[in-house]
């Protein structure tokens, strides 16, 4: 068996994270991505110091008011507009974030924020699958579940 990896090999697993992200088309549900994403970097550099459970849960943002956003170019936001390769490379880099994770060993943090991200990468690598066959409504809809199962995966409330 490996030994786990260094607190600095987990900083820099946080580091990538807190850089990433994936066009979406969707201003809001890019937002909330972006919220979920600055959740579990925090959450990571908590593992580092050994906590059990998150030091700081940042609200969730509310969304802006209707007319706040300019709407995209194509028609209303819908995720149809969805860039596959930076969604197919986040979802990679949360697949390589939750193995420096599960490596950790029995640490419940470590092991939530695994699971949140697991969750997360399906469900980017899910809508990279939809795009050329699915409803931009329909993907919507699958995505923002998919960004709540995994929200509630690091808040520890599902398994």
């Amino acid at each position: 068996m490996s030994a786990p990896p260094s607190p600095l090999a987990l900083l820099g697993v946080a580091e990538e994270l807190s850089t990433a992200g994936a066009h979406l088309g969707d201003p809001a549900t890019e937002a909330q991505l972006r919220h979920l994403l600055d959740r579990v970097v925090d959450a990571v550099v908590d593992v580092t110091q050994g906590r059990d459970a998150p030091s700081r849960n940042l609200p969730v943002p509310d969304p802006p008011p209707d007319g706040a956003l300019p709407a995209p170019a194509t028609g209303p936001a819908d995720l149809g507009t969805a860039d596959a390769a930076s969604c197919s490379a986040l979802a990679s880099r949360c697949h390589r974030a939750a193995a420096h994770l599960d490596a950790v060993g029995s640490q419940p943090l470590a092991e939530q924020v695994a699971r949140c991200l697991r969750q997360l990468a399906n469900g980017l690598q899910d809508l990279v699958q939809d795009l050329p066959h699915e409803q931009p409504p329909v993907m919507r809809q699958r995505f923002l579940r998919s960004l709540r199962r995994a929200t509630a995966l690091l808040d520890g409330q599902s398994s």
